[in-house]
């Protein structure tokens, strides 16, 4: 477990996350992007991060999701904290969140239910580099029915996933009081590999009905952009 090369970028510097070794794992392809002043490249045992400093969260989380690391016996244990591997002026900490704690969670981009396979794996999901601030009823609704989605689809025989997240800090967008960032927008993409078909949703972080989870499909382009993220991914033609 490493910490990133990004951490030393200049502003203006272009990072691949083929500089992350040790998270090859989580791949489908290697994104390419410009890093700001302090963002870093997180790798830990079950996902991946791209994390901002400006905005003290994660503008992407790189999952593999396998049969596996969802149906192992280990439970939700709500365990938030700061990331160790995270330069501490850059990071979130549960008092950046108390400032919101009444309209927004503790947003998991790679969800509780994607690392269930041992304690460490599952712990490790509650660090705050996987998190946003994201607006309550978002998260417990349209987001988690996402999160139900790639996982009834990563159980379908012969395929392989690969799962990306992360929040959208547009221009002004509301920062709290400790400084956190409130994503504008939230993306999520969710890439089969031997198929190269893709599911990508682009939504506001706002109270959305479920049902409209449909409206919000989009195209890996249309998430590029939105992100400033190449993420390279070989789709089907």
């Amino acid at each position: 477990m490493k910490k990133i090369i990004a951490a030393l970028f200049l502003v203006s510097a272009t990072s691949a996350f083929a500089g992350l070794k040790d998270c090859s794992q989580f791949e489908a392809a290697l994104p390419t992007y410009t890093a700001k002043a302090g963002d870093q490249e997180l790798c830990h045992k079950n996902y991946a991060v791209i994390h901002s400093c400006a905005a003290k969260a994660p503008v992407a989380v790189f999952e593999h999701l396998t049969p596996a690391v969802i149906n192992g016996g280990f439970k939700r244990k709500d365990d938030f904290r700061p990331d160790p591997l995270v330069t501490p002026n850059c990071s979130a900490t549960l008092a950046d969140y108390a400032t919101v704690g009444s309209t927004h969670d503790r947003g998991h981009m790679a969800p509780a239910g994607n690392n269930t396979i041992s304690a460490e794996i599952m712990s490790e999901s509650f660090f705050l580099s996987n998190m946003v601030p994201q607006v309550a009823n978002n998260n417990r609704g349209i987001w988690k029915q996402a999160e139900t989605y790639e996982r009834q689809w990563a159980l379908t025989p012969n395929t392989d996933f690969y799962i990306i997240s992360g929040g959208i800090f547009d221009k002004g967008h509301p920062v709290t009081g400790k400084g956190l960032g409130i994503p504008t927008r939230l993306y999520k993409i969710v890439y089969e590999k031997k198929s190269k078909k893709v599911t990508a949703y682009l939504m506001p972080n706002a109270a959305l009905p479920v049902a409209d989870l449909p409206k919000y499909q989009t195209t890996v382009p249309a998430i590029e952009q939105a992100t400033g993220i190449k993420f390279n991914l070989p789709l089907a033609k």
